[in-house]
């Protein structure tokens, strides 16, 4: 099958959309620095793209979907190595992906991932995509799931919080960097995550993007000064913010990275899900030059 490659802008953004991430089509619209976009076309046809994110010399893998009627037929290969080529002229040295998948879609793409010169893909975590429909008559989630829920006193989205709490969160020194608004504020979404604000002072949020159709669960953070119940109260607050942005029967992605985590989320999801896998696996520009 005969490929071809364009780089996108905003001008091409039509027609590759259904291929990227809302946050990536957005900074594509507003012309952000540090993105990389391209577009795979077959015939007169949009049928994929890849895109990544960078700052100084090292970069990220943030979307990469080939249509599936013309999927295994080397597009993604294709997408690749045209973003590969375009980042090492750039002078990137390095490029991590983090991607979340399951059976022989997870398989295809580690395949892809090796095949393009990447490190071998190594689990990050489990992740557990839930569907909203399964939870309408659950008695603890059911309130999300209803237009008479009303938002806790206290309770905001990121995109609504005062600039001062949002700067405090970005020096705050007592929350994990990969947990951090700071790390992901480039993938969440300001108007679906949401905080719970005590003093001026946010004490606990979630912060979530959109993706598979549904909601994905980023980070949950609870300060030392955060209600014990927070992430409850924040959760109903998501799934209902979800339920209104994506229908009833929304897909809603999280992930564990401790054993504690998990237990708590079995004791709440019981076995109404399907698991995932995320993996994690970095090219690095040095091991391509060195002689075989």
């Amino acid at each position: 099958m005969e490929w071809s490659i364009r780089d996108l802008d905003r001008g091409e953004l039509p027609g590759f959309r259904p291929y990227l991430l809302p946050a990536t089509a957005l900074n594509l619209e507003r012309r952000a620095d540090g993105l990389q976009a391209l577009g795979l076309v077959t015939g007169r046809s949009a049928c994929g793209a890849a895109a990544v994110r960078w700052s100084g010399v090292s970069a990220e893998l943030t979307d990469l979907f080939v249509d599936a009627s013309v999927r295994r037929r080397g597009g993604a290969r294709a997408l690749m190595d045209a973003l590969l080529q375009r980042l090492k002229a750039a002078g990137i040295t390095q490029i991590s992906a983090d991607y979340v998948l399951r059976g022989e879609e997870l398989e295809a793409m580690d395949h892809l991932m090796g095949c393009c010169g990447f490190s071998a893909p190594q689990r990050r975590s489990r992740v557990f995509q839930v569907h909203a429909r399964q939870f309408h008559d659950d008695p603890r989630l059911g309130a999300a799931f209803s237009p008479k829920y009303r938002t806790p006193l206290g309770v905001c989205t990121l995109g609504e919080a005062p600039a001062e709490a949002l700067e405090e969160l970005r020096t705050a020194e007592d929350i994990p960097k990969h947990l951090s608004w700071t790390a992901l504020q480039d993938r969440a979404l300001p108007e679906l995550s949401v905080g719970m604000l005590r003093e001026g002072r946010i004490t606990a949020y979630l912060l979530a993007e959109e993706g598979g159709g549904g909601c994905v669960l980023l980070s949950a953070v609870r300060r030392l000064e955060g209600s014990p119940t927070a992430f409850f109260t924040l959760l109903l607050e998501l799934l209902n913010r979800s339920w209104y942005r994506f229908g009833g029967g929304f897909p809603f992605y999280f992930s564990t990275l401790t054993p504690r985590v998990e237990q708590l989320a079995l004791r709440l999801v019981g076995d109404r899900f399907e698991d995932y896998e995320e993996h994690i696996c970095i090219w690095r520009a040095v091991s391509q030059d060195r002689p075989q």
